[in-house]
């Protein structure tokens, strides 16, 4: 694991005790540095649960309040974005357009008690290339401003749609017509096989669909270290995500999930995110499951890259296209856009 001041710390594992569940007790450490890594981390909701349940000592009562305040403001946008997000797919559903979602929000519905528990600034969506711009439209048409579109084709396989300033909490989705922004992992879950094995998330709304569980684990590990090109890797809350992913799977489940990661090459990558959850969470795993993902991980490009620093991640990513003009147009958008 690498050493992070952030993210590989005596509070980073302390914290990550903590909203696992176990007793645990902050009284090392300023209220302000709690705060400011829990917010890092993306787990002050979890952490204030578990104060409120009692499990975690040495608090004052100023870090008690000023994480139900920041509990309460998140549960706040949780209304916001799950209103939101029931319209936009339901508009763009009625325009012919299919669409998954991502990451946070449904892992917040279909795997955390209360959805305010796993924050998210955004909702992420995913769709095929080739509807692109027809959802544009459709976002533009229902008042959203749409940015990025066409601007990175080969850095960036996304665009963003935000209501502001239109409204006074801007609520903005970033669209994935890729799984990835990382070249290297561009086809690993194509949106066709993705829409095929999904899964519904009812409080969203009869249009909202998702990753199956399967799937939705294997995207969590490969974002893990795609995200900002390996620059946030063990941030808590993705890991939380991961615990909860994993043990809520059956042995059929656990079983595609193995051999889909080896398949697609990034059984490392998997192994590597499954360790460190087991570590921080006392994640349950699967007896061998970890040694099976490694086992092909000399054929995996990806399994070399695990702790590779942001530098080395766009090197790759660039020698991941398919000839020169691509290349040069990818360092243009690096440097320039």
């Amino acid at each position: 694991m690498m050493a992070d001041t952030k993210y590989d710390s005596k509070i980073w594992r302390t914290l990550a005790c903590a909203v696992s569940g176990r007793e645990t007790s902050l009284e090392d450490f300023e209220g302000e540095e709690v705060l400011r890594h829990a917010a890092q981390n993306g787990i002050s909701q979890l952490l204030d649960s578990q104060v409120r349940a009692g499990t975690v000592a040495g608090l004052s009562e100023q870090v008690k309040q000023q994480l139900g305040a920041s509990s309460k403001r998140q549960a706040v946008l949780d209304l916001l974005l799950n209103d939101a997000t029931g319209k936009t797919l339901k508009f763009l559903t009625e325009g012919e357009v299919p669409v998954l979602l991502l990451k946070g929000t449904p892992i917040a519905h279909l795997y955390y008690d209360d959805t305010w528990q796993r924050p998210r600034c955004d909702t992420d969506l995913y769709i095929d290339h080739d509807q692109v711009d027809k959802a544009a439209l459709l976002l533009s048409d229902h008042g959203y401003q749409v940015s990025g579109l066409g601007t990175r084709e080969y850095s960036s396989k996304q665009f963003g749609a935000s209501t502001a300033p239109f409204q006074k909490i801007g609520l903005q989705f970033d669209v994935h017509w890729k799984l990835s922004n990382r070249v290297m992992f561009r086809r690993t879950l194509p949106f066709d096989q993705c829409r095929e094995t999904s899964q519904a998330v009812p409080a969203l709304g009869p249009e909202a669909r998702t990753l199956s569980i399967t799937n939705l684990l294997l995207h969590a590990c490969i974002h893990r270290i795609a995200h900002g090109r390996n620059t946030e890797h063990n941030r808590l809350i993705w890991l939380y995500d991961i615990n909860l992913l994993i043990q809520a799977m059956n042995e059929t489940e656990v079983s595609e999930f193995q051999a889909r990661a080896i398949e697609r090459k990034v059984g490392a990558v998997c192994a590597d995110a499954l360790d460190v959850s087991h570590d921080l969470f006392s994640t349950t795993l699967p007896p061998d499951l970890v040694q099976q993902l490694k086992s092909n991980a000399r054929k995996e490009p990806s399994a070399k890259l695990i702790h590779a620093s942001k530098l080395r991640w766009a090197w790759e990513d660039m020698q991941a296209l398919e000839n020169l003009q691509q290349k040069i147009a990818f360092v243009r958008e690096l440097l320039f856009k």
